[in-house]
């Protein structure tokens, strides 16, 4: 092949990565309605609704469906009828029309991050908003405003040089969208809040199709419903944020790592000094086991966010604390710090991780977390205890649907894998651990922690705001046309 063709060639094949397509690979499609039933998705309408879509629609026997259909949490494999690409506000909203009209199971995907699989979907449709990665930041007015396709990186790339940061999740990989609607804790928290304690307003599509704004001022009940009560009312476009300062863009980090032998030790402890320390200061405790060679730490990581000057005193008590195999305090980009977790949570690998909230410390946690915890080959094991309180408990339980206020920590524990072969076994550990631990945790669990919980445990959750939800799901999504979330089940 000439030099020239080659070029033109690849060309073409890099171009059509992000085209429709073509109207000879369409066929009638067997799918999955909202209530579980086969049906079938004529060549006709799925041609309709190409006509006038201007993202891409895949569906299996196209090149790109198998990497298309991949999702972070790789436990899930999963084929959906269809998957459509949007690159504006129309294409959301023809996505969802198209839907709707065809009662057809729905999956809404951004970065891809649930946990629990709920974005993608067997025989349904993935509404995916990935290309809509556009961000606006107005430092006269101190807001930043992002479509719903970006990234935690990409909020913070363009806020943090100009010394701002929206307060959000842990992991640079992940999608704004489904960790705001969550609720969306993260290592700033206990400064400045959870990230919808620093939402504006967004723009949002209803299940109806129509392009709604909710803000306190506009749509309030839609407003309340959708700053934790996840993806169950429409499809967000948009998202507007108060800007927090974060001068340099800098923070203070301290990182403390123990032999397993001290972990006993070093629980008690955290659980002792983190119930009263001041809200300019984060520490987490956890643990975890190389899966390659199963040597094991604790560590000990702390955020200071102040005067400098004023950092080693207020640091003092747990950098000093036992007998740490390594320790460290140093000033850091908080860009970089946002990426330390990336890798230990690469895409595609297999997780099972589950969380809940504390109310109270019983040491009986810590006995059975300890003696259920064990090397796997092959098996990275992770678990960690955050702290609440701060900026968090200053909002009253009732103002968003974010359920917890009053809890004092959050605790996740979980593993990862890559080899399909133990996904039955490594999954019933799970539950297993997970049966031990829950009687020492609170029935009510942060959103965005769901593995595979029922609908009852959902209603639990949410405890007094459970009703008012409803109310809200009747009136924006009276069908369940969004169904595949922390679900709230409409009561008409």
């Amino acid at each position: 092949m000439k030099r020239r063709d080659f070029i033109k060639n690849s060309a073409i094949l890099t171009a059509s990565t992000y085209l429709p397509i073509a109207k000879a690979e369409i066929h009638d499609q067997q799918a999955i309605s909202l209530t579980g039933d086969e049906i079938v998705l004529s060549k006709v309408d799925i041609l309709d609704f190409m006509s006038s879509f201007q993202g891409s629609v895949i569906a299996e026997g196209h090149y790109n469906y198998e990497k298309a259909r991949l999702v972070w949490n790789g436990v899930w494999n999963k084929k959906p009828a269809l998957i459509v690409y949007c690159e504006s506000v129309q294409d959301i909203q023809k996505a969802i029309n198209f839907s709707r009209e065809q009662n057809l199971l729905t999956a809404v995907r951004s970065g891809g991050h649930s946990i629990s699989g709920k974005s993608t979907c067997d025989g349904g449709i993935i509404i995916d908003l990935s290309r809509m990665r556009k961000t606006n930041v107005d430092l006269q007015r101190k807001i930043a405003t992002v479509e719903a396709g970006c990234t935690l990186y990409d909020l913070d790339s363009k806020t943090l040089p100009h010394g701002y940061v929206v307060p959000a999740g842990v992991v640079s990989h992940t999608g704004v969208a489904g960790l705001t609607l969550g609720g969306g804790i993260g290592s700033l928290m206990r400064m400045y809040g959870l990230t919808v304690d620093n939402l504006i307003s967004v723009d949002i599509v209803t299940a109806d199709g129509v392009l709604r704004k909710a803000s306190l001022d506009e749509n309030p009940d839609l407003f309340w419903g959708i700053r934790g009560g996840g993806g169950n009312f429409g499809i967000v476009t948009s998202f507007s944020y108060n800007l927090r300062p974060l001068p340099n863009g800098e923070i203070i980090v301290g990182v403390n790592l123990y032999d397993m032998k001290y972990a006993k030790e070093i629980w008690d402890f955290y659980y002792d000094y983190s119930e009263g320390m001041s809200s300019n200061i984060m520490l987490n405790a956890g643990m975890w086991n190389d899966d390659k060679t199963g040597q094991g730490y604790f560590f000990l990581g702390t955020l200071f966010i102040g005067d400098d000057n004023k950092a080693s005193k207020a640091l003092e008590t747990i950098t000093n604390f036992g007998n740490p195999m390594s320790d460290e305090v140093n000033k850091k980009k908080f860009s970089e710090h946002q990426q330390v977790a990336d890798k230990r949570n690469a895409h595609y690998r297999k997780y099972y991780i589950k969380g809940r909230q504390i109310d109270e410390y019983n040491p009986k946690l810590t006995e059975e977390l300890m003696e259920r915890w064990s090397y796997e080959e092959g098996r990275f094991d992770t678990m960690r205890v955050v702290r609440f309180g701060g900026a968090i408990s200053e909002v009253a339980e009732s103002d968003t649907p974010w359920a917890g206020r009053n809890a004092k920590w959050d605790i996740e524990v979980g593993g990862h894998w890559t080899n399909d072969a133990k996904t039955e076994e490594y999954t019933q550990w799970g539950r297993d651990y997970w049966k031990a631990l829950s009687p020492h945790c609170a029935e009510r669990i942060y959103i965005n922690e769901l593995m595979d919980e029922d609908q009852a445990f959902v209603a639990t959750s949410y405890g007094q705001n459970y009703g008012r939800l409803v109310e809200v799901k009747n009136k924006y999504d009276p069908k369940n046309l969004f169904s595949l979330n922390g679900n709230i089940k409409p009561s008409v």
